[in-house]
Parts: structure tokens; sequence; C-alpha cells
């Protein structure tokens, strides 16, 4: 892409920005990491991934924390499972004042996950033996996780099962080696987009959700070269605190206004 060329010191900033947080545990494979078996851990992370909309990544790695010591391990599915006030008592306890509006639908979310883990256990042998076009398909089946033909929920929890640790749960997939996972959607990659201003000099604006999703994947390519799907994983961490306190968000918009100030003055 020709932006990225033109500003290779953005580039490399964020490149750096990358690297930093590439070997950050990802929030979500961090609490199911605490279940006893592989079962569980996958089971968890579908949770986890279905409820990622509309919270921050950090709050709800806080939500499912508290859902996960409420009901640990294999209470995600089994019998008698857990009522509706319990699990949204659970939830509001969590996440304190913040208003997140899919919180009324996480006990049918919870329950939706617990069922796909009875129809598909052994959920290992699901993970590890069926192409990755399928397990997207197959997720479907969970409510909330996303129906239409682009579901970036289910790419990213095919993501966090297979990628290696500490960024997935690194499970063995025995399926054809040209069967490969999407590269998640880093939504993270639209403020970043905004903030270093390449959005008004490509019309980000006006481009339809298949371009963008082609602009993630490029943005993504070049500040990972080796596996994209890294730098989906570290604009998670985009808002999120490095060494000085600061946040990459925050670095670069100060980065922005002392450059602004030299060419002012110059």
């Amino acid at each position: 892409m020709q932006w990225e060329k033109e500003h290779p010191d953005i580039i490399q900033v964020t490149a750096d920005f990358v690297r930093y947080f590439q070997d950050t545990p990802d929030p979500i494979v961090s609490v199911a990491k605490k279940a006893d078996t592989l079962e569980a851990k996958i089971a968890w992370v579908l949770l986890g991934s279905c409820l990622s909309q509309e919270i921050p990544l950090m709050l709800l790695q806080k939500v499912l924390d508290a859902l996960f010591q409420k009901f640990p391990g294999e209470k995600l599915w089994t019998f008698p499972l857990p009522t509706e006030a319990a699990i949204l008592e659970t939830v509001r306890s969590a996440k304190k004042t913040f208003d997140w509006p899919v919180e009324e639908s996480v006990p049918g979310i919870f329950w939706s996950v617990g069922n796909f883990v009875r129809r598909r256990t052994p959920l290992v042998s699901w993970a590890s033996s069926t192409a990755y076009k399928g397990i997207l398909r197959d997720l479907g089946e969970i409510f909330f996780m996303g129906k239409g033909a682009y579901r970036p929920k289910a790419i990213w929890a095919t993501s966090r099962l297979f990628s290696p640790e500490p960024r997935g749960l690194g499970i063995p997939h025995g399926v054809n080696p040209g069967d490969l996972i999407p590269v998640p959607f880093a939504f993270e990659v639209r403020s970043w987009i905004g903030l270093v201003g390449m959005g008004k000099a490509i019309g980000y604006g006006d481009l339809d959700e298949a371009h963008k999703r082609k602009l993630n994947l490029s943005i993504c390519k070049t500040l990972s070269p080796k596996d994209p799907r890294i730098a989906a994983h570290s604009f998670q961490f985009f808002e999120e605190p490095m060494g000085d306190g600061l946040s990459f968000c925050k670095r670069l918009r100060e980065l922005f206004v002392q450059e602004h100030y030299r060419l002012g003055v110059e």
C-alpha cells in the first residue's frame, strides 16, 4: 500500500507496539486456562469470544473470570444449569456501573454455549479433526456468535483455540495444511487508521466492509509478516498501558501533537 511506504516512521512505531504485546496472554484465554481439562478450556474460550461485544476487553476478562469463579469448569454445560438470576447477578457484580448492551443476553449465551458443548462433545476431537471452515460453520449454532457470511467472533474464537500460547490454547490441528485460519478483524485497527490520518488519505469511510477487512489484513501482514494474527492479537491492547504507563493510543496522539507543533513553529 502506497500510504505505508510514505509513512515508514508510523509503521515502524506500530510494529514496535505489536512486538511489545505479542507475548501478552490473551485475556479470554487466560481465564479459560484456569479450567482443569482441555474440554473445559475450549468451552470457556467459546463463551468469552461470544461475549466479546460492546465491552472493553479487560472488563470482559473480569466478567468472564467472575462467571468462571461462580460456575467453574464443566459447570458451564453440566446439569443443573445456573439460573438466569444467578448469571446476571454475577455479571452485574463484576461489571459494576458499566452500561453493557449485551448484559441481558448473557444467560442465553451461557446456556447456548453449554448446549453446543453437550452436542459436540468431545470438543477436543471436534476441534482437532474439523476443517477450519467447518468449525466456523459449526460455531454459528451458538447464540450471539453470528450467522452471517463473515463471523468475526467465530474467527476470533478459532484463532484463540489454535494459536500458540499465550495467544491461544495451541490445540494441534490435523486437517489439510492448506486449510488456514482467517486473520481476525481487529476492530482497534479502525481507531489506528483514524488516528494516524490514513482514513482521509484512502477514503476509509466510503469503503464497504469487505474492503475494510482486506485493509485490516494488509495492515496486519505489514506489521507482522510471519503471522498476521500476532498483529491482530496485539491490537486488542491498543488502549492498554505499556511500560511507561501510557497506552499506544495515547503515545500516538502525543507523537502527532508534537509533530504538528514542530511543523507549526518552523
